[in-house]
């Protein structure tokens, strides 16, 4: 990654540190995927989430070990991918909470989750899922074309989750189902978001990561 930035190959712990950053990534979109079809789709939740999630927290602290000794040994060298890197961990280790969350929100639930919220929801989720893909494709291959597709995806998916919260509030649902409704909406929205800052990383200079595309 970032060889037009470095003008040369990066170390190969910086490198190794991205594969890390990437199998996180795969992780979160397993729990992900599991949580919603445990929530919207009232299948069973047969999978330890909080396991995998453990699996997620120790990459984060792979990555930032193997950043810490690079950098130890050779300050000078990688040294912005080395910092880019320490952000976009974060958001990876963050979007396994979100996913976790999801799950959590079941139990809270009186009844089956259908209708028109679980539907909308559900399109939101699959809205999601392919921008864990396109992420590790983005920082993978230093591809700010891709790293753009995801903001503008998490932009899209901004908007119908916000207006889905608003229609939840104004809606005549039991206090169980609004909860669980609202709720999903934001883990959602906060799963991608936090995808978002990853592209961000990609796409924008360092001091601008997190923040629209200027482009």
């Amino acid at each position: 990654m970032f060889d037009d930035l470095l003008g040369k190959k990066p170390s190969p712990l910086v490198t190794a540190a991205f594969d890390d950053m990437a199998e996180m990534l795969r992780r979160s979109v397993k729990m992900f995927d599991l949580a919603c079809r445990a929530l919207l789709d009232n299948e069973p939740l047969d999978v330890d989430l909080d396991s995998l999630d453990d699996q997620v927290d120790a990459g984060e602290r792979m990555v930032r070990r193997a950043i810490l000794e690079h950098l130890a040994f050779n300050p000078k060298k990688d040294l912005v991918p080395s910092l880019i890197l320490a952000s976009m961990v974060q958001d990876a280790e963050r979007i396994g909470d979100s996913a976790r969350a999801l799950a959590e929100l079941v139990p809270l639930a009186k009844g089956p989750r259908s209708g028109p919220f679980a539907d909308r929801l559900r399109r939101a989720a699959e809205e999601t899922r392919p921008l864990f893909q396109r992420c590790i494709e983005a920082f993978r291959d230093d591809d700010k074309a891709v790293g753009r597709a995801v903001m503008d995806g998490h932009r899209a998916l901004r908007t119908a989750l916000q207006d889905l919260t608003r229609d939840v509030a104004n809606s005549d649902l039991s206090a169980d189902m609004a909860v669980v409704y609202a709720l999903a909406a934001r883990h959602t929205l906060r799963v991608s978001a936090h995808l978002y800052n990853i592209a961000s990383s990609v796409v924008q200079p360092y001091d601008r990561i997190r923040h629209g595309d200027e482009s």
